[in-house]
């Protein structure tokens, strides 16, 4: 009996309860993970679009309100970065249960897709961090390595591989995947092997011209753009409830588990003079992107000034013996095509695949293919955003784009997919691609009041969830040198490496 007894107890783990599952099938994860990634993207652009100088705070002081430090780059006080915990929780450690769910249940078109959405997070992941755990990630080590990003990098490739292959392996006899599962493409594994060629793309344009490989740029994006359909999550048309709202809408969602700090600040945000200055044609019969109107609302005034990086609601050459600018004298940026509250959530557009076949046509001087590429994807997105064929063929037609390949430029590529990917993480991307140069963004300018920590420098990283790294892994941080004031001002690896200018 003793015997018995002793053998029967080294069977129990008292971690586990026998009633209670710890596991569910992959049909019932995915639409939690589709709509943590959406999560994601936005909990990054909430940072990312006062970086890459679309919004600006309405306070001068980084003293003020939640909008002021991001412009201010003063993150000394920042007691949340929900961005590095919706990778690492809601979307990766959801992304690998279902995947070894998968795996038992010969569901592999559940692998598959699981594999391409964990690529895809780790990519957006590391493009605001940096370094960070990958190779012992996920593995129980207590402490584990934060990897430089080319070691990131080459996982995500190798993710994005073993997804396709695994969406190739898929057949009838796999567990049926519809749109009540797939919340992005209703269950289309073709369309979800375009959008891994579609990330890889992406990647592949970050490293590019110290790589040297964009004929492989192009031949991976015209894959791609072969079966791509546009990747969004789309929130109820007439939510009524918190987490079926975009983040960015009026409403200000504010889900009981989602993070305070996280929500929208646009009601006291308004557009910088720099973005506004690539809306603004100033043509006769034509003053504004007609894309101006679908991105915002008009202000009570109905005017579109724009406001001085980092300096409140100053606007340049103000009219003297007027009263100071004030809100109305803005546009509203709520209720525009990606800020209301039925707005999707773009993950990657197709008219982003266009910019960067241009861009990469562009440095392989087949001029051609690029001033074709840069056109359609201004056709693209103004037809997203519902201006009429009639405005849309004014506007190809003005001053603000080329019209004859020879002419065409890197700022016009690059200042039209700013225009295009308004709000996206990934316009933040391209900037530090470039070094924040004049060259591919005329008109940009030095902020004024930044934080003196800057000493000069433009904003290159986000820092490490202060309420995680520093508690739990604080060895990795201070043999990165994460710990120092300077550290967000050190370029990410392909920053670093890029020849661009």
């Amino acid at each position: 009996m003793l015997i018995v007894v002793l053998a029967s107890c080294s069977k129990l783990d008292i971690n586990v309860n026998p009633v209670q599952p710890v596991t569910t099938e992959a049909n019932l994860r995915l639409p939690a993970i589709l709509g943590n990634m959406a999560y994601h993207i936005y909990s990054q652009a909430r940072f990312t679009s006062y970086h890459s100088l679309y919004l600006n705070s309405r306070y001068n002081s980084s003293n003020n309100g939640y909008t002021a430090p991001l412009v201010h780059w003063n993150y000394t006080l920042a007691q949340r970065i929900g961005a590095w915990r919706w990778h690492y929780f809601d979307v990766g450690s959801n992304c690998l249960g279902m995947i070894e769910r998968a795996e038992r249940d010969g569901a592999n078109n559940y692998k598959g897709v699981g594999k391409i959405v964990l690529a895809f997070s780790y990519l957006t992941a590391t493009d605001v961090f940096g370094d960070m755990p990958y190779t012992e990630a996920y593995t129980g080590i207590y402490y584990p390595k934060y990897d430089t990003q080319d070691v990131v990098y080459a996982g995500v490739l190798s993710l994005l591989n073993e997804g396709i292959e695994a969406l190739n392996s898929a057949s009838s006899a796999d567990p049926v995947m519809d749109s009540s599962a797939d919340l992005i493409y209703g269950g289309d594994i073709n369309k979800w092997k375009a959008f891994a060629e579609a990330v890889r793309a992406r990647l592949l344009l970050h490293t590019a011209s110290f790589e040297k490989n964009y004929d492989e740029v192009l031949a991976v994006t015209n894959a791609a753009l072969a079966g791509f359909s546009d990747a969004m999550f789309r929130y109820a048309e007439a939510p009524s409830r918190d987490w079926e709202t975009n983040m960015w809408g009026p409403d200000i969602p504010r889900p009981e588990w989602n993070f305070a700090d996280i929500t929208n600040v646009l009601e006291s945000s308004v557009h910088t003079d720099f973005f506004m200055n690539y809306l603004t044609v100033n043509d006769p019969g034509l003053k504004y992107d007609p894309r101006l109107l679908k991105l915002t609302t008009p202000g009570v005034k109905g005017v579109y000034n724009g406001a001085m990086i980092s300096e409140g609601l100053a606007v340049k050459n103000w009219p003297k013996d007027t009263p100071v600018p004030a809100m109305e004298d803005f546009a509203k940026l709520y209720n525009g095509y990606w800020t209301s509250d039925n707005s999707p959530q773009p993950y990657i557009l197709k008219e982003e695949l266009y910019f960067i076949k241009a861009e990469a046509a562009f440095y392989q001087n087949d001029r051609n293919t690029a001033f074709e590429a840069y056109r359609e994807g201004i056709r693209l997105n103004m037809e997203r955003l519902g201006v009429s064929a009639g405005e849309i063929t004014g506007y190809l037609s003005s001053s603000k784009v080329k019209h004859d390949a020879s002419e065409l430029t890197v700022s016009d590529i690059m200042g039209q997919k700013y225009i295009a990917m308004y709000l996206q993480p990934e316009s933040w991307v391209d900037m530090r691609r470039y070094k924040y140069s004049a060259k591919a963004y005329p008109g940009i300018y030095y902020p004024k009041n930044v934080t003196s920590d800057a000493a000069g420098r433009w904003l290159q990283r986000m820092p490490y969830d202060p309420q995680t790294e520093p508690i739990y892994n604080p060895r990795e941080l201070e043999r990165l040198g994460a710990n120092a004031r300077n550290w967000l001002f050190v370029p990410v690896w392909w920053a670093e490496k890029s020849q661009l200018n």
